[in-house]
């Protein structure tokens, strides 16, 4: 009795997360259909906004969506003290992320 109410539970919980794979990856394809496209909004049509829309498609396009997830596994912070180091390390939340997030309707802290 207890390995099948176990295995239930292990069915309904990749049941749900086979749901969210699912919502996440329906969500991205219709994003990549807007990114790097003018809207008809001067705003968003300027090519500081395209440029990196068009870099985030790139990736996307070239990135399984379980990549994707992997890479926003876990936010850590990096102080870079020196110019020179900051040019070769960036912190865990670039521009890129800051757009795809907001793309999704995730609202960061900072």
């Amino acid at each position: 009795m207890y390995m099948l109410s176990t295995l239930r539970g292990r069915m309904f919980v990749q049941f749900v997360v086979l749901c969210y794979y699912k919502y996440l990856s329906n969500e991205v394809r219709n994003m990549k259909d807007t990114l790097g496209y003018p809207n008809g909004d001067p705003e968003h049509d300027s090519a500081a906004n395209i440029k990196p829309e068009k870099k985030l498609k790139a990736w996307l396009d070239n990135s399984p969506i379980y990549l994707v997830l992997q890479w926003f596994d876990t936010i850590e912070d990096i102080k870079v003290s020196s110019k020179l180091s900051a040019k070769r390390w960036s912190t865990e939340t670039t521009t890129q992320d800051k757009l795809f997030l907001d793309k999704l309707g995730v609202k960061l802290p900072y």
